[in-house]
């Protein structure tokens, strides 16, 4: 008797704990029901394509574990860009003809030669790095002709974590504000490209650094380094962050140890991409250096207002993966754009280093600088930022108007303007194209310099510990 009186005292509270549990958590349910359901059906096109990005991944897939040749099992035309490339790309001979010209020993030129990318193992992306391939064979785990669409189950879910993490560690206001962007900006993309990837892990650098897990905050930014190499431009801010909190003698192994994971980290992942492929690994930096201006990006967008003024055509391009704009007036433009861009990274990391901001702020600042002073600027990128801006904006209006504005405009670029022509080339001549993307653009600008101009003007907030690490970094006695 006494101990079916104890089952039902154990049990009794449990049933309105569940309910609370229910209620607690229902919206977030239902939110997270609607944004998948939503971009799946926002990719769900790019499904039947062998024209996607994803179908591209597949791609790469087949390449490293197969070998080049095994390519030509999948549908006839998926894989061209990697069989018969339309851009120049570094090549396995033409790294062997360099260092052989370089007068480096035999042995090296004959490893080099020996990486055909026609074996399994050596034919590596020639635009991302090594790591990238671990989220794109997860979408070959089913069954042949799946690909596409359990890669996008697997972005789904890489959606949903960073989700939990701002419910979690933020407020349910960011969580939902973040789902906000994600389906307005990346209705098409945010599940068909593989940007989930790098934005959760520099999410979840960010969380282990607010809570001064420095090492570990460290090795997931090199990690989504190595994933795609975009994080790279938060490594000072992580740094300065760091450094501003550690206290003891400025050269002390504690102080850099998480540096040196990072760099660590890299050096041995490079490395085994090396051994796998030289022109693999060397390929991307090539990729991106020789890239020209793309049309979305402000730039484009000062140089289609610079044509309409002096009435000088613009040419256009499909080249590097991207449609581009050429004019006479490009190596101004982007020089224009390298000025900006360093000018925006100082007085950020400024702002930073004076106590203005703090590393989420100084993080999602880098980002939009970079992004706005760059030569490209593709739908995805707003998949890097959206996670930063729910956890800064959370649901000021000001954030989910502008921001959700600024998705939405992205969007309506692509897919939608981007598909009114069954010719590429010709999106540039359709009349809503250039006055949609310098809307966009100059709205980012606008946002990007109010951010500068309102922390500008904030009160430093260093803490002592702060203030006397800046000191000692200075050269400065305490």
């Amino acid at each position: 008797m006494d101990v079916e009186t104890q089952e039902i005292t154990d049990q009794a509270p449990r049933q309105p704990g569940a309910g609370r549990q229910f209620a607690k958590y229902g919206l977030d349910v239902l939110v997270l029901l609607a944004m998948c359901a939503l971009l799946f059906y926002g990719a769900s096109w790019q499904f039947v394509t062998n024209s996607s990005d994803a179908a591209k991944y597949e791609c790469y897939v087949v390449a490293f574990w197969q070998g080049n040749e095994a390519l030509k099992e999948l549908p006839s035309g998926q894989c061209n860009f990697i069989l018969h490339p339309s851009s120049a790309i570094l090549t396995n001979q033409a790294v062997a003809q360099r260092l052989q010209h370089a007068d480096l020993p035999e042995f090296i030129v004959s490893f080099v030669v020996s990486q055909a990318p026609e074996q399994a193992l050596h034919a590596l992306p020639h635009e991302y790095p090594l790591l990238v391939l671990i989220p794109f064979s997860l979408g070959a785990l089913a069954p042949a002709g799946w690909y596409q669409i359990a890669f996008a189950a697997w972005m789904a879910l890489l959606a949903i974590s960073i989700y939990i993490l701002l419910l979690r560690f933020r407020s349910r206001r960011a969580a939902i504000a973040f789902a906000i962007y994600l389906v307005a900006g990346a209705w098409s993309t945010g599940l068909g490209r593989f940007d989930l990837v790098p934005s959760l892990l520099t999410l979840g650098a960010l969380l282990f650094a607010i809570r001064k897990r420095w090492n570990w905050a460290f090795v997931l930014l090199a990690l989504a380094t190595l994933t795609k190499f975009y994080p790279l431009v938060l490594l000072l801010p992580f740094l300065l962050a760091q450094q501003m909190e550690m206290s003891g003698k400025w050269y002390g192994w504690q102080r850099w140890r998480p540096l040196a994971l990072f760099v660590g980290l890299c050096i041995l992942v490079m490395g085994i991409s090396l051994l796998l492929s030289v022109e693999g690994t060397l390929g991307p930096l090539s990729y991106f250096g020789n890239r020209p201006i793309q049309v979305e990006s402000l730039l484009a967008s000062l140089l289609w207002l610079i044509s309409a003024v002096k009435h000088h055509p613009l040419e256009f391009a499909y080249t590097f993966g991207s449609l581009n704009v050429l004019s006479t007036y490009s190596t101004l433009i982007g020089l224009f754009g390298s000025v900006l861009n360093i000018a925006g990274l100082l007085y950020t990391f400024w702002l930073q280093w004076r106590g203005k901001i703090n590393l989420v702020q100084s993080c999602l600042l880098t980002l939009l600088v970079v992004m706005l002073t760059g030569k490209v600027f593709s739908p995805q990128y707003l998949i890097w930022v959206a996670p930063l801006v729910a956890y800064v904006g959370e649901s000021d209006l000001r954030w989910l108007i502008s921001w959700t504005v600024l998705s939405l405009l992205t969007t309506f670029i692509y897919p939608y303007i981007y598909y009114m022509t069954d010719n590429l080339l010709k999106v540039p001549y359709i009349a809503w194209f250039f006055p949609t993307t310098a809307v966009r653009n100059f709205l980012l600008l606008g946002v990007v310099l109010c951010l500068l101009l309102y922390y500008g003007r904030n009160k430093p907030a260093i803490t002592l510990a702060s203030a006397g690490n800046r000191r000692s970094l200075m050269g400065q006695k305490k």
